[in-house]
């Protein structure tokens, strides 16, 4: 006589906690009640990439998602470690991260998350436009010109490298042959859900403001209100160290060459669901110094898709210094028109 072998009680127990998680990886909850398993891929600014068991790769916008049961490990933006999501509903991720603690965050809010083994083999992501247009200013130049910026975005985990280029060649009969060129690197860190820290750089000549050449650094920190691929706005503030040397010296005599100051930044951008997006980006420097010796400058634009990649940018740019070298305005305005390539 044979006797069937039953396996101990903890080990049966153990099997039937199992058998779920052996049948689905996750289920992702939508408002409709649907219930749709499969794996995570990514969630980004406004929308959750899932693995569909029976549909393949499906998008859905976040504000759609009643929750995500997940058994993977996530990497969330502004945390170094793995963490496990406890529990989501709507607006809420229950998290805990390697040190075992856990918290409530903003899932709106999250900029980026992602199975933590994906994180690790990331790809470099790389964003960038080239523009070309014309130029019509008042104020210190009176003339009609052209000009050419190259902008890039380069992305990997929590860091992003923006790099940017001006160049502008002013011709005009009054001030003859006149040339503007900058060139600047911001890097931001995502220490946190919603929290940066950004360190800024930019060299500047510019003849028309007796500018020889200037340099900026700067170190601060920056609060994402919002960013998403329709709208994203940000601040920033900290402290930034400027030299500038001047091509003639007595133009600029009360002005110095070497000073501290407080800088107080925005940026905002909104896209329209038909295609146009306007911005909106504005700084601030205010001398330790001296009370007197502040600037800011500011620029609001439209950017039009015409085809896939290429677009029509109409831009209004305005500076001001408080502390000109003589025989210069204090304010400086221009509009500028052109047409570029996005990818």
């Amino acid at each position: 006589m044979v006797l069937p072998i039953r396996p101990p009680k903890f080990l049966a127990h153990t099997l039937l906690l199992l058998a779920p998680l052996q049948v689905q990886a996750g289920v992702l909850t939508l408002e409709n009640g649907d219930r749709i398993q499969g794996e995570l891929i990514l969630v980004e600014k406004d929308q959750v990439t899932w693995q569909s068991e029976t549909f393949g790769e499906v998008q859905v916008d976040k504000s759609k998602v009643v929750s995500m049961d997940i058994d993977t490990d996530i990497k969330i933006a502004g945390r170094d470690e793995p963490c496990t999501l406890a529990g989501h509903r709507q607006e809420r991720w229950e998290v805990y991260c390697a040190e075992g603690r856990g918290w409530l965050i903003d899932f709106p809010g999250i900029e980026r998350a992602e199975p933590y083994t994906a994180f690790t083999t990331s790809p470099v992501l790389l964003h960038g436009d080239i523009t070309a247009g014309g130029v019509f200013e008042s104020g210190n130049r009176e003339r009609e010109d052209l000009d050419a910026n190259i902008n890039l975005d380069i992305r990997h985990g929590d860091f992003h490298h923006l790099i940017g280029s001006i160049y502008q060649n002013q011709d005009s009969e009054e001030d003859g042959d006149l040339e503007k060129i900058q060139l600047n690197y911001d890097l931001r860190w995502i220490f946190s859900e919603k929290w940066f820290a950004v360190a800024n750089s930019k060299l500047e000549r510019e003849e028309a403001q007796n500018l020889d050449l200037g340099t900026t650094l700067g170190l601060g920190m920056g609060y994402l209100f919002y960013d998403t691929s329709k709208t994203s706005f940000s601040m920033e503030g900290g402290l930034s160290s400027l030299h500038e040397n001047f091509i003639d010296e007595e133009l600029s005599e009360d002005q110095d060459e070497r000073y501290v100051a407080g800088r107080i930044a925005l940026n905002y951008r909104y896209k329209f669901s038909l295609g146009p997006e306007i911005y909106f980006d504005q700084e601030t420097l205010q001398s330790f110094d001296h009370s007197n010796d502040y600037e800011a400058n500011a620029k609001l634009g439209v950017r039009t898709p015409l085809v896939e990649g290429v677009l029509m940018e109409i831009g209004y740019e305005w500076q001001y210094d408080n502390t000109p070298s003589l025989e210069s305005e204090k304010e400086d305005s221009k509009v500028t028109v052109g047409v570029g390539y996005e990818w």
